[in-house]
Formats: structure tokens, sequence, C-alpha cells
């Protein structure tokens, strides 16, 4: 076993890409979320219309398809945050900007105050040697959901609870 920060030898050169350590980082708003412990990132699909984002073209008297056909437009995507819970302040509290929301109406009200609209990045930063810094920049996010619920459970040290960011696009670090 490793300390924190140390990667083994073999893992360099394997290429493994190592989550810890702060190798990869995320930031909202050009600040590093406190506590941040979990990123989902739901990608973005071929924009579609209650359907798959394809249509097979399949005309009379035919037994196949003769075509297939796309969007070629992409629908935003989701970002899924989980963050761990401090004393006295709401998860989102911790996001750069939200300070003193207390509901998901409050936090609305504040990114509709913005004069921008907020960015948030991904950056991966290989161990030394390992290569070059790379990421996403995710453009246009808006939180769309906080969990604001309550499940406390015997046993458990802490809580985590997640936050829902929508965007419009990315683009790569």
């Amino acid at each position: 076993m490793t300390s924190p920060g140390v990667v083994p030898a073999d893992v360099k050169q394997s290429g493994v890409r190592t989550v810890g350590s702060n190798y990869t980082t995320f930031q909202y708003q050009g600040k590093s979320i406190a506590y941040l412990e979990v990123i989902q990132d739901g990608g973005q699909r071929a924009l579609s219309n209650g359907g798959a984002g394809y249509e097979f073209i399949h005309p009379l008297g035919y037994e196949t398809p003769t075509d297939i056909v796309t969007s070629r437009v992409l629908d935003g995507g989701t970002l899924t945050l989980g963050i761990r819970e401090l004393w006295n302040q709401e998860v989102w509290e911790q996001l750069q900007g939200l300070s003193g929301a207390k509901t998901i109406v409050d936090i609305f009200k504040r990114l509709a105050q913005q004069p921008q609209y907020i960015t948030c990045t991904k950056i991966i930063t290989p161990p030394q040697g390992s290569g070059s810094r790379y990421g996403k920049v995710y453009h246009r996010c808006v939180i769309v959901n906080v969990e604001d619920g309550d499940q406390v459970q015997i046993g458990a040290l802490s809580v985590q609870k997640g936050i829902t960011i929508a965007y419009t696009h990315t683009t790569s670090l």
C-alpha cells in the first residue's frame, strides 16, 4: 500500500488515471468546493423529441430501413455533485455566491441576479511525468435541484447530499 500522493511506478507507466490525492479537482465559478466527494457527469446526448436522437427511414414496400437520420444537435447535460454536509450550513452554501440561500427558490433568485452565467471546470492533473493537465469546462451552468431533505442513519459519521447542475455545452480545457 502506498501513502496518499505517492503513485507507484507501475501505475505511472500503465497510464491508469488515479482519482484521489488532488489529481482530479472541480471548480464552481472559479473556486474549488470543500468536501466535494462525487462528480457525476451525465454527458450530452443527441437532441430528440422523446425518441433516441435518431430515426430509421423505412419506406413502404421495403423490408429493411433505407437510411438512418440523426438530429446532429446536442442536448444539454447534467452534473450531479455529492458534498458532505457541514455544521450550521446547507451543502449548497459552500458554492461561490450561495451563502445564506436556504431553499432552491433562493438559489434561483441568486443565479438570476448574476451578471454572467456560471462556469464549472473539471481539471485532471496527471502525476509528474505522466502527461500534461487536461479537463472539461461546463458552460452556462444552472443549479436545478438540491437535496434538502434529510436521512439520519445510526452508525453513519457524516451526511452526503446532492446538487444537480444543468449545463448547455462543454469545451476542452
